[in-house]
């Protein structure tokens, strides 16, 4: 088996290797991605089997097309004490993978059609919650595209993905098996210098059978998000408001139905050629129960690369402010909610989540090759307010505040190796410590946990 998947890898990688530089790349998003370029260049359509199947001429004129592609993600983990669980039962050491297919049908210019099918699967004896999902239907929508002058209009309606700004809320939700898809409505409009994004649905929930996802009983959301290139102001600028409703919701304060709505700031961009940054600004309110809520977060993320250095090292210093709830049982609520967040925000490790926390995160980066680098990280964590707890990455509340009197979580060493083969074939490994802290002691089990991540994407 073992030599088999190795032989499909360096046939792929050799069928690759002369044109994958000429490719559009691989997004994030899968329904992103653009293969036009293959349509109007068959020399470079016809460079090997596999960029046949990006672009496939249904008609003549070659104006009705279908694309095709996919990915395939083993993942080896292996933790120790997780959560800093004394219990050996909770150690864990399993694979996972990760299966997914997809078809982009082009009808022209004005009408394209998209689907994808997931599966996931882990060896643990118990299925788990987005990690395992036997067959389901990822994503299934239709996109309609009307062009206005110098901008496009997208009107998208069905099961999709969906991410916004820097993903502190709206994220698609990449370390496990399941990543996360919407039933939606969304109206996009992308023009000279702006884009903005309209948009009403429902999380797309995952049990473990076969095409068994769906949205009932799930939040909603909805919102609104304006993206504006304000690059002679030394960056870009979005503005956005997004809604949620949960039945319930679950917080060191209780446990309650929410509708709560966020306005968010953000400025991002680079200045000169090594500074990078990010600085994101978040206020919530609305009710939970009969609490009104007012909750906030303040997240700085900036780097500075040294380019023309040997290595090209990336000084990175990252700071958040996520507010918790100050006053236990008042009719106030402060708990700041992530929302639709991704679980490993702070590294696969998911031992804490956005949520009533303070950290500081420096990081160091080395760029050996153009093709292989390293990462080395620490983060500090604190609690924001007292009388809140601890959540974890899936926002679940794993320690409640207990009258502890100290902020103090623990801290967290990390260290990130990345490969990229080429562009089609990639692997990481991500290693983290974090020794708990006087809070994790005075509330519970306080091993320190270490984590370790293993994983190999092959994409199409």
């Amino acid at each position: 088996m073992i030599k088999k998947t190795l032989l499909i890898f360096n046939l792929i990688s050799f069928s690759f290797y002369i044109k994958a530089q000429e490719l559009p790349s691989i997004k994030s998003l899968r329904a992103d991605e653009n293969y036009m370029i293959l349509i109007k260049n068959d020399t470079l359509r016809n460079a090997s089997f596999f960029t046949q199947l990006k672009a496939i001429p249904i008609n003549k004129e070659k104006y009705i097309y279908l694309s095709l592609g996919g990915e395939y993600r083993p993942r080896w983990e292996l933790t120790k004490n997780k959560n800093w669980n004394e219990n050996k039962t909770d150690d864990e050491n399993f694979y996972s993978q990760r299966i997914m297919f997809h078809t982009d049908l082009h009808l022209g210019k004005h009408i394209r059609v998209f689907g994808q099918l997931t599966h996931g699967l882990v060896s643990l004896a118990k299925p788990v919650y987005v990690q395992s999902d036997k067959l389901d239907l990822h994503q299934a929508f239709t996109e309609f595209i009307i062009f206005i002058n110098k901008s496009t209009l997208k009107i998208r309606a069905g099961r999709q993905e969906l991410i916004l700004g820097s993903g502190r809320l709206m994220a698609f939700r990449d370390g496990p098996n399941s990543r996360r898809s919407f039933d939606m409505a969304r109206i996009m409009i992308d023009g000279k210098g702006y884009n903005t994004n309209l948009f009403y649905g429902r999380e797309v929930k995952v049990p473990v059978g076969f095409f068994d996802n769906k949205s009932n009983d799930a939040p909603y959301t909805w919102g609104l998000e304006l993206t504006v290139n304000t690059k002679k102001n030394l960056g870009n600028t979005s503005v956005y408001y997004i809604g949620f409703d949960a039945k319930l919701v679950k917080y060191n304060d209780g446990i309650n139905p929410e509708t709560r709505h966020t306005i968010g700031f953000r400025r991002f961009g680079n200045i000169g050629k090594n500074f990078k940054y990010n600085t994101e600004f978040n206020y919530q309110f609305g009710a939970f129960g009969t609490k009104t809520i007012s909750a906030f977060s303040i997240e700085g993320d900036w780097h500075y690369n040294l380019i023309k250095s040997k290595f090209k090292p990336d000084f990175g210093l990252k700071l958040d402010y996520i507010s918790g709830d100050k006053n236990l049982g008042d009719n106030k609520l402060g708990t700041f909610n992530p929302y639709f967040n991704n679980p490993a925000y702070f590294g696969l490790i998911t031992q804490v989540a956005a949520m009533n926390i303070f950290d500081i995160h420096p990081s160091l980066k080395f760029k050996f090759t153009e093709k292989f680098s390293a990462t080395a990280e620490t983060d500090f964590y604190w609690r924001a307010q007292l009388n809140d707890g601890l959540y974890a990455g899936s926002k679940a509340l794993i320690r409640t505040s207990n009258n502890s009197k100290t902020l103090w979580i623990g801290w967290q060493s990390g260290i990130k190796l990345e490969y990229e083969i080429n562009r089609y074939l990639k692997l990481t490994n991500e290693t983290f410590y974090f020794v708990a802290g006087d809070f994790v002691k005075e509330t519970g089990d306080s091993n320190n946990t270490f984590y370790n991540g293993m994983t190999l994407w092959l994409g199409l």
